[in-house]
């Protein structure tokens, strides 16, 4: 199944149907991740709609995207902010931003109900969501983890995804217009290394995070998450 979604405009936007779980795999066409859908053109917003899309949960605080993102009447779009940008502690810790797993447990730490919220919300909101954040890779990577850990997912599946998501936003910083002001594209030397150092941070991630204690001790009940089992999970 091809998973990648060439939205005009779009970048590391992904279906994330065909993920192995425990119990089978992610249904396609019900769950999606994406960059942000300020860079999206109207066609990709047509599209995606004819594709499943029917809400954008935004990671990201109101007041971080540039711009707004004019979707359609068919798509609700809607933020599910994950962190708090004028906290101190964050600030301190986070210095510009979340952009590796390494930090994952400190996020977490510092944003544990928030985080537990929006996987609650993806759960709740039914099919035809699409998770995103600014780059579509650490914050969205965090949330869907956790999500997939929950039903089972292993390690080696996330690190997998980490993975897809590095090389897609390094793909994209190689045809940007205007240079982001702290990250660059890479060569495939130098990506091998961030991707290998990604992949060990996320695999200690996973193989230490208990994602069924988590989010019900954060308010995520285990009833949402057989709710959500009917429509998010195939057979094999």
């Amino acid at each position: 199944m091809a998973r990648e979604r060439d939205w005009p405009g779009a970048f590391n936007a992904r279906d994330l149907g065909g993920i192995p779980v425990a119990a089978g795999v992610l249904a396609p066409g019900v769950l999606f991740r994406s960059g942000q859908p300020q860079t999206w053109g109207p066609d990709a917003w047509v599209r995606a709609e004819a594709e499943g899309v029917r809400r954008v949960l935004d990671l990201r605080d109101p007041s971080e995207p540039r711009g707004s993102a004019t979707g359609t009447d068919g798509i609700d779009y809607r933020f599910t902010p994950v962190e708090d940008p004028e906290l101190p502690a964050f600030r301190a810790r986070f210095d510009p931003y979340l952009n590796h797993p390494s930090g994952y447990p400190d996020f977490v730490g510092l944003f544990a109900e928030r985080v537990a919220v929006a996987v609650g919300e993806v759960l709740e909101a039914g099919p035809g969501t699409l998770v995103c954040c600014s780059a579509g890779r650490d914050r969205t990577g965090l949330v869907t983890g956790i999500l997939l850990l929950r039903y089972g997912a292993d390690a080696e599946v996330l690190a997998h995804e980490d993975e897809l998501a590095v090389r897609a936003v390094n793909e994209h910083h190689l045809h940007r217009a205007k240079p982001h002001p702290y990250e660059r594209w890479h060569d495939e030397t130098e990506l091998a290394e961030i991707i290998r150092s990604c992949g060990d941070a996320v695999r200690e991630f996973a193989e230490g995070f208990d994602a069924h204690e988590f989010l019900r001790t954060h308010g995520v009940a285990d009833a949402a998450v057989e709710r959500a089992r009917d429509w998010l999970i195939a057979s094999r």
